[in-house]
This record gives C-alpha cells, sequence and structure tokens, in this order.
C-alpha cells in the first residue's frame, strides 16, 4: 500500500467521523429545539386560557352576562346571544387546540388531563353542552369525540348517583 493510500484512507476515516459527529450534533440541536418548541407552545396555551379567563374575573360586567348565560340561555337577549355564541366558539376553539397539541405529543399526559378536567366541569352546565350538542359542526372531529365522550361520562355519574 502506498503512501497516498494510507493518507486517502485516513482522510476517508476522518472524513467519516466529522460526518457522525456532525449526525451527533444535529440530533441534540433538534432535541433541544423540540424542547423549546414545546415549552413555547405550552405558555401559548396558558396565555390562551388566561385570556379567555380574565374578563371573568376583571369584569364585573362579563361575570355577571357570564351568570345569566350560563343558568338561562334562553333568557339572553340577541346581542347577549351574539355575546354568549362568540365566547363559547372562542372556548371551544381553544379546547379543540387543547385536543390537537396532546395529539401531536405538544401537550404532555399529566397537563393534558388537566385540561380534560376543566372540560369535563364546564360541560356539567348544561348551557355547556347544549351549546355545543348545537354547534358541534363547527369543530374538529377529534374535540367532537372528546366532548361526547365526556358527556357520557357525566352521564354516567348522574346515573350512578340516582
Amino acid at each position: 500500500m502506498t503512501t497516498f493510500q494510507i493518507l486517502g484512507n485516513l482522510g476517508e476515516f476522518i472524513g467519516a467521523l466529522g460526518v457522525v459527529a456532525s449526525l451527533v450534533y444535529v440530533a441534540r440541536q433538534m432535541s433541544q429545539n423540540t424542547r423549546s418548541v414545546r415549552a413555547a407552545s405550552f405558555n401559548s396555551m396558558v396565555q390562551n386560557s388566561i385570556r379567555l379567563l380574565e374578563h371573568s374575573f376583571r369584569d364585573s360586567e362579563f361575570a355577571a352576562f357570564l351568570h345569566k348565560a350560563e343558568t338561562g340561555p334562553d333568557s339572553l337577549t340577541p346581542a347577549e346571544r351574539v355575546r354568549w355564541d362568540s365566547y363559547m366558539t372562542a372556548v371551544y376553539r381553544h379546547f379543540g387546540n387543547l385536543v390537537y397539541q396532546y395529539r401531536v405529543g405538544a401537550l404532555d399526559q399529566q397537563m393534558w388531563e388537566s385540561y380534560r378536567e376543566t372540560l369535563h366541569e364546564h360541560l356539567r352546565t348544561p348551557s355547556w353542552a347544549g351549546w355545543f350538542q348545537d354547534n358541534r359542526s363547527l369543530f374538529s372531529s377529534a374535540l367532537v369525540e372528546e366532548v361526547d365522550d365526556q358527556i357520557r361520562v357525566i352521564e354516567a355519574e348522574r346515573a350512578a348517583q340516582r
């Protein structure tokens, strides 16, 4: 074997090591980026939850409206009905996003369970469940399935209490 062949083989070996090191580096960077994206996504979900709730605790007029809508949606004026529909659409879009984020792995099991329990508690209110049933065609099939599952659980809980 000539010196040039030895040097060529050595060069190929060093090049291969460089490629392996580069791949390890890229894989590590992708893992860090994935964690960063998940953290940013989670932060966005929390911020959206807070924005939806904020009206209730900062604005007493909105809190009174929400109470009226939840306890007797049939008594709403036309303007209040628009407000109720808009609010409920926003809330259920938020839950639809949470279902999606969980499905694609951006929301971990523990956080999903807490949001799922929040949805469950909202659906215990007949006006929330009724509004969704009347407007289910506006939402993803994944959210419709989740709401249907939660409503079945609530009905089973109520039947067990009788």
